[in-house]
């Protein structure tokens, strides 16, 4: 038997080995009563105002990648895909009614980061990169005395691209290939690992870094890539079954991680939140995966919130939030100096029962379709959302638009822009004030080459990228 034989052999039975140790995980989170190692005191959404004086809170900031919230039990699933996500969510926040600003990994992080729509960040094509003059949390945190640490798996947020501003380790953990076994084939392309590599790297930093104030980003790549296990594998065999296979896959690892939190007494003083940066589609509207068009599939995601203290029934926020809203939720709570001039705002005002500043009821998605092609020309998608309609305007062909009561039709399947073409004259007056703007930083998004190498990276996504 070759060498190389000899070590693929070693290096899969490592892997499957490693993965017993996931096996239960999501049947523990099911079950969590007086066992349970979280150890967080009780607390109430007053309790809020009281995190911004502390000097000992940590921020977990989870990024699971391609996650649709209407696939998790929390959000009402009936599968049961999440249980430790559905745990944070039962002691802590929910935001019910969320979206993320596009259906691309690059230039949806860029907003969530920025809190700013991608108009503003100009990022919109695959060469574009957030400049220095981006003013991202992690420099700000920095500033603040966090220990800052960011570990991450797709190549759209890699450093070239501007995402590892303010971040003292940012890192891609080196990983073994996954077994076939572990593998469906996926609608996306294939790269090496699985988030096992990235929770081992996780666990290390919480056992190392104890006594630091730390931010640490954790970036899940599993439910892109289509991964589970046999023992994850039980909601079927098509591809919207197999999706679920991997939330519930993907989730055990995320377990992991937080009972490694709570083993090590970090619960009362971490702030967890949890993110995505698109959702995925199965055909609802005859497109299947994401990046290609805005609908309510592709972007509406999950976001929660866990407090360094248990609510006693889950704390859910009915009013439409997005993406951009995030981190300048998070920084309120913290009492940290926030971004410039975001395009979101902070939640924590209605959070504590306070009147919020009275803006529009507005929010923003957007989609270069031909972000992969730079021969090509622009094909922009802008969807608007003001009050409970909302309209994906396709701004090289209009006669595609579409208009939907997200109130009455959450899954956008029966569009009344025919009936209602006084409110899509409305909307399209939104669109064409929003596209006006122009980017916060002078000169717009930078641009960078991207060698042979990372090219190849970026289309083991399963990309079409010239």
């Amino acid at each position: 038997m070759s060498e190389q034989s000899t070590r693929g052999r070693g290096s899969k039975r490592l892997l499957l080995g490693l993965l017993a140790a996931f096996i239960g995980v999501a049947a523990y989170w099911l079950v969590i009563g007086n066992q349970s190692p979280d150890d967080r005191p009780l607390g109430e959404l007053a309790d809020i105002e009281s995190l911004a004086s502390r000097d000992d809170l940590n921020v977990l900031f989870v990024v699971i990648d391609t996650l649709r919230s209407d696939r998790l039990s929390a959000y009402g699933y009936q599968r049961n895909t999440s249980p430790a996500l559905d745990y944070l969510a039962m002691t802590g926040l929910r935001f019910d009614e969320h979206r993320a600003q596009s259906s691309w990994t690059k230039s949806s992080m860029a907003s969530l980061w920025t809190g700013l729509y991608p108009i503003r960040t100009d990022v919109l094509r695959h060469t574009d990169a957030l400049p220095e003059a981006a003013q991202l949390p992690a420099e700000i945190l920095q500033d603040a005395g966090f220990l800052t640490a960011g570990l991450w798996r797709n190549g759209w947020v890699a450093p070239n691209f501007g995402f590892s501003q303010g971040f003292e380790i940012y890192q891609s953990p080196v990983g073994l290939q996954a077994p076939a076994s572990m593998r469906s084939e996926a609608k996306a392309g294939r790269i090496d690992g699985t988030d096992i590599d990235l929770v081992f790297t996780a666990k290390e930093f919480l056992r190392s870094n104890l006594e630091e104030r730390w931010f640490l980003y954790l970036h899940f790549m599993d439910v892109h890539q289509y991964i589970s296990t046999e023992e994850t594998a039980i909601f079927g065999a098509t591809y919207s079954d197999i999706y679920d296979n991997s939330i519930l896959w993907t989730d055990s690892q995320f377990g992991e991680v937080l009972m490694e939190l709570y083993r090590l007494g970090l619960g009362k003083k971490t702030l967890i939140v949890v993110v995505s940066d698109h959702g995925e589609a199965f055909g609802e509207h005859g497109t299947e995966g994401h990046a290609r068009d805005l609908y309510a599939e592709a972007v509406r995601t999950p976001f929660i919130i866990s407090l360094p203290f248990r609510l006693p029934q889950a704390g859910v926020v009915r009013s439409r939030t997005e993406n951009v809203d995030v981190w300048p939720t998070v920084l309120d709570m913290l009492g940290v100096s926030g971004l410039e001039e975001p395009d979101g705002g902070s939640q924590v005002p209605l959070l504590l029962g306070r009147p919020i500043e009275s803006t529009a009821d507005l929010g923003f998605a957007q989609l270069d379709r031909n972000w992969g092609q730079l021969e090509t020309e622009e094909s922009p998608l802008l969807a608007v959302r003001k009050g409970n309609l909302r309209l994906i305007h396709d701004v090289k062909n209009p006669e595609r638009d579409r208009l939907y009561n997200v109130a009455l039709d959450p899954d956008e399947q029966r569009d009344i822009s025919k009936e209602r073409t006084a409110e899509v004259e409305e909307l399209l007056l939104e669109v064409e004030r929003h596209l006006e703007q122009e980017a916060i930083w002078q000169g717009g998004s930078d641009s960078v080459e991207i060698d042979e190498m990372q090219m190849r990276q970026l289309r083991a996504l399963g990309y079409s990228i010239e």
